[in-house]
């Protein structure tokens, strides 16, 4: 890879190296706000140059604070917040919604959007931990499972998750788990996540779980895959990752049998192609044909297991039912 530097010219500006560290997590939002505040020699952001909101910017900052590269003086002009009587209001605005899915039979999926997360203080979402114990022993099992200890930020996203979002402790327990072992432990990344699932219809923690199980099949699958078809780093195509999800998490194809036939399509086609690997697996998948050893045998003409048990089964079927019919004849 060739190296790069950056040219400096007479004026220049630092910014943490930590930021690294969070890089994978971090939109063009709060890469552009990082950048501003490093240029702002006043620590007011000049928002028209970077054409960004107020509301986008605040929404960046927050992501910045959570990951410990920012800090705030609390002085100029401050967002406006929820006062504790709006935000009881919203909290019986809330009981009134769900009520009404309940009577209705139907849940309302709400997509928690950046731009609109709400937003407590430090005072408000200490009332609500005091006034809501299961609010309060979520946030400190979600703090155990992460390992540190939330700021008011972080606070912030969790309680969105939890009553925007509508997902139960369990829920966001099983998620924050998953991710802490995959080493993302940024709330802001694994809000985002949430948002994503919920828009996909993974509103349960049976659904959660089921959906987190798929991911991994399909992880520990993508090297075999990917070294078997010579794809290499490059990202999947559309195409490619949708058939390698139907083989793993659908068809519960074997790495074994995929690699059968692949074989057999470089020898028909002479290329690894994909599309065409996939007709031989249907063919195979609509005879029952499950391992390497019914394939051949298969192209010998002998057939499977299971081809073999159907066939037993329905000349049983018919065998008996040719009995009855005559033993009812010789009753008459």
């Amino acid at each position: 890879m060739k190296k790069y530097k950056v040219k400096y010219g007479e004026y220049s500006l630092s910014i943490p190296a930590d930021i690294l560290r969070h890089l994978a997590d971090a939109d063009a939002d709060e890469l552009k706000a990082l950048i501003m505040i490093a240029a702002a020699e006043d620590g007011v952001p000049d928002l028209a140059a970077a054409g960004m909101t107020e509301k986008e910017f605040e929404s960046a900052a927050s992501f910045l604070r959570g990951a410990g590269l920012i800090s705030a003086d609390g002085k100029g002009k401050a967002p406006k917040k929820k006062t504790e009587s709006a935000a009881l209001q919203a909290k019986f605005a809330e009981k009134e919604d769900k009520n009404e899915e309940v009577a209705s039979g139907v849940r309302k999926v709400r997509v928690l959007r950046r731009d609109v997360t709400p937003e407590y203080t430090s005072n408000e979402i200490s009332q609500m931990m005091r006034e809501d114990q299961l609010l309060a022993s979520l946030i400190d099992a979600c703090q155990q499972t992460l390992g540190k200890t939330f700021n008011s930020s972080e606070n912030n996203v969790l309680i969105a998750m939890h009553r925007s979002l509508d997902l139960d402790g369990e829920y966001i327990l099983m998620l924050l788990a998953y991710c802490a072992e995959k080493d993302k432990r940024n709330l802001t990344y694994i809000q985002r996540m949430a948002a994503g699932l919920v828009e996909q219809g993974v509103l349960t923690p049976s659904q959660l779980e089921e959906e987190l199980m798929r991911r991994e099949e399909l992880a520990s699958a993508d090297s075999v895959l990917r070294r078997i078809f010579g794809i290499g780093g490059r990202a999947l195509t559309k195409k490619e990752s949708e058939i390698f999800t139907l083989w793993i998490c659908d068809r519960k194809h074997s790495t074994d049998l995929i690699k059968e036939a692949f074989d057999r399509t470089v020898a028909k086609t002479g290329k690894a192609s994909v599309p065409y690997c996939n007709t031989i697996l249907e063919d195979w998948f609509a005879n029952g044909i499950k391992t390497p050893e019914e394939a051949r045998n298969a192209s010998l003409g002998k057939k499977s297991p299971s081809q073999v048990r159907g066939s037993f089964e329905t000349d049983d079927f018919f065998g008996a039912a040719l009995n009855r019919s005559m033993a009812g004849l010789g009753e008459k």
